[in-house]
């Protein structure tokens, strides 16, 4: 029975991922005594097959950022209004880097350009203008937004009971997207989010 419920639960999962969309761009403000940076990867028209599978995985002040961006996709961070360095790496091998001078209530776009020749990439700085033109075109990098009419209401043999546990697994699950979106956003530590994460599935 369990292996049913498993296939069953997997099945809808493909199904909800196939048709989701992403979280489309959503402009916000620096908060206080913060500096907001963008980072996004242009979606460029006519770019290869290959230039659009890569990822790019993203480093402040040599510090790892969880996640990666992909093309079409953008990260968004409040720092602290210093001198910073921030550096995107393409396959673990291939890393660029620009370093800011990040002024509190600044915002500013950083542009990952693909497909050049070579199939190289740029790291750089744009006007906000041209980014928050091009940024509007993005998604949230690593997020879904599901359809309601994609969600899977019952599964056969469903009974109150489990429903209950299903709804409780999703508010967990809800939970945790909610804390990782945070520590995205700079508002809290990766240390906070593991401690955050850990306090959701105790269900404490």
């Amino acid at each position: 029975m369990k292996i049913i419920q498993i296939l069953l639960l997997s099945l809808a999962l493909l199904l909800i991922t196939a048709c989701g969309k992403r979280v489309p761009f959503a402009a916000q403000e620096p908060l206080q005594n913060a500096a907001l940076v963008y980072l996004y990867v242009s979606q460029d028209v006519g770019s290869d097959e290959e230039a659009s599978d890569s990822y790019y995985k993203v480093r402040i002040n040599n510090k790892k950022v969880d996640g990666k961006v992909r093309s079409g996709e953008y990260m968004v961070f409040n720092l602290k209004p210093n001198t910073t360095t921030i550096s995107v790496t393409r396959g673990a091998i291939i890393e660029q880097a620009l370093t800011l001078q990040l002024q509190a209530g600044e915002t500013y776009y950083l542009k990952v350009r693909e497909n050049l020749e070579n199939n190289a990439f740029k790291f750089i700085e744009v006007s906000n203008s041209v980014g928050l033109n091009e940024i509007a075109k993005t998604g949230l990098a690593g997020s879904m937004a599901v359809e309601e009419d994609s969600i899977i209401t019952e599964f056969v043999g469903s009974n109150k009971e489990k429903d209950a546990e299903s709804s409780h697994q999703l508010s967990k699950t809800d939970e945790i997207e909610k804390a990782y979106k945070l520590k995205e956003r700079g508002i809290i530590s990766d240390e906070e989010f593991q401690a955050l994460k850990t306090n959701i599935l105790k269900g404490n």
